[in-house]
């Protein structure tokens, strides 16, 4: 019970009356906390070295309820992540990697339903000391603290890519690097995207602390990370970014 108290005094939630979680619809909080720590006791995995318990999850939600709890920003799969730390501690499981936790959407998910998969991700000389490091907002990593070596280093974002998905320029690629670039149909953009549905600088992609954000720089045609519009939004590997009709992915370096 402490472990769901402390999820809550970390989001700022107090818990709900009766009254107002009968009349509720939509995916809760402390939901998705007890959902995940139902999913380690089921998908625990009995070892010679010991219990497992998955240390990577990704958890999908229809879009009404990813827009509303995406006001969390990275504290909700942060706090989630500690709830799989904890509650593996407490049960005295092994986690054999860093805890990611994903929170994605599905416009084909109901509200007030979500999906839940995992899997162990095993990580050679990973220890047992662990230390909280989000990486980003939507994922969030769970890194070793080492004698010696700081948890800024060990958690450190490398350059990703951004690669062209479609449209003539498929293919296409540019390395982030730190500095402020843009995208779009104009020759002066640092990624020349020929399409007559993105703006002549349609986005700029700008790195806040460890995070890279899209930002929309006044676009005709708008842009959406992952389906959904964004005047700006952070991004990750894996995200998929719409600049107009044609779809730029940001890889992992």
């Amino acid at each position: 019970m402490s472990i769901l108290k402390d999820f809550r005094d970390e989001l700022g939630d107090d818990p709900e009356p009766l009254h107002r979680r009968l009349m509720r619809t939509g995916v809760r909080t402390v939901e998705l906390a007890e959902a995940v720590q139902d999913y380690l006791r089921e998908q625990q995995e009995v070892t010679d070295d010991g219990v497992l318990a998955p240390n990577v999850l990704r958890i999908t939600l229809g879009t009404k309820d990813h827009e509303r709890l995406s006001r969390y920003g990275i504290t909700l799969p942060r706090a989630l992540g500690t709830v799989v730390v904890e509650t593996a501690a407490e049960a005295g499981w092994l986690l054999v990697g860093p805890v990611k936790v994903r929170i994605d959407h599905d416009e084909l998910i109901k509200a007030g339903t979500y999906r839940l998969v995992g899997r162990v991700e095993p990580v050679e000389g990973w220890g047992t000391s662990v230390e909280q490091t989000p990486d980003a907002p939507d994922l969030v990593t769970i890194v070793p603290a080492s004698p010696g070596t700081s948890t800024t280093d060990a958690g450190a974002a490398t350059d990703p890519t951004l690669i062209v998905r479609t449209g003539v320029d498929a293919t296409a690629s540019l390395v982030l690097d730190g500095r402020r670039v843009t995208a779009g149909r104009g020759s002066g953009c640092d990624l020349v995207v020929r399409d007559t549905t993105v703006s002549r600088e349609h986005a700029a992609f700008v790195l806040r602390g460890d995070v890279w954000w899209v930002l929309d720089l006044g676009s005709t045609n708008g842009t959406r990370v992952n389906g959904l519009r964004a005047a700006e939004h952070p991004v990750v590997p894996g995200d998929r970014i719409e600049l107009g009709d044609v779809v730029v992915e940001l890889v992992e370096a």
